[in-house]
């Protein structure tokens, strides 16, 4: 598939994706929440990397809220150039629109937790110096992945700026988690060399974990 195809597709998706009734994404999402909550892999995690969603997207608010009244280690990224950068939140009034008009962490309230180039920043620092040494993330770190589609491969499309798939080469080990309606999930989905699979799709329905 070429590029104009690929950009075809995405686009077809995203109006699938978009053409959800609201009320039935309601239902997803409260059904897909539940079936989080109740993972282990979920409960046992020690830092939560979750994309805050934006319009159409698989919900993610409500998890975020629940996991910081919880105590939880939760982060959420920003845009920096080409990158993501993980900011550690405690509170969702720590949000402020930012890239595109998606909620991002107000740098002004909180500080950098996972930086571009590797690892765990010291927690004075405000902002990313890269070609520095880092801290390894922790062992049991969830990266939950928004997408526009997704196959039973673990196959994920995006939107096409690439800030997740340079974030997953960066962090190899860290377990990546897509969000996803059923309606998002087709038969294979087009894949170059630099598009990284996810680990777990979890939809209304079920927990698909990729072998």
């Amino acid at each position: 598939m070429n590029k104009d195809d690929k950009k075809t597709f995405r686009k077809a998706m995203l109006l699938k994706r978009d053409a959800i009734p609201y009320e039935n994404r309601m239902k997803a999402d409260n059904a897909r929440n539940e079936h989080i909550r109740r993972w282990e892999t979920y409960k046992d995690a020690e830092l939560l990397l979750f994309y805050v969603s934006y319009r159409s997207e698989a919900d993610t608010l409500q998890l975020i809220k629940e996991a910081l009244a919880e105590g939880r280690a939760v982060a959420v990224p920003k845009v920096v150039g080409t990158d993501m950068v993980f900011y550690r939140i405690t509170e969702s009034s720590q949000l402020v629109e930012g890239y595109k008009g998606i909620l991002e962490p107000d740098t002004e309230q909180v500080e950098v937790l996972v930086d571009c180039d590797g690892g765990i920043t010291d927690a004075d620092r405000t902002e990313p110096q890269v070609g520095e040494k880092r801290e390894a993330l922790p062992n049991h770190t969830l990266l939950f992945v928004p997408g526009c589609a997704f196959d039973e491969k673990g196959g994920r499309m995006g939107y096409g700026g690439g800030f997740y798939d340079r974030f997953m080469e960066k962090y190899p080990d860290v377990l990546r988690v897509a969000l996803a309606y059923e309606e998002q999930l087709v038969e294979e989905v087009p894949r170059e060399i630099h598009d990284k699979p996810v680990d777990a799709i979890v939809t209304e329905s079920r927990i698909l974990k990729i072998s």
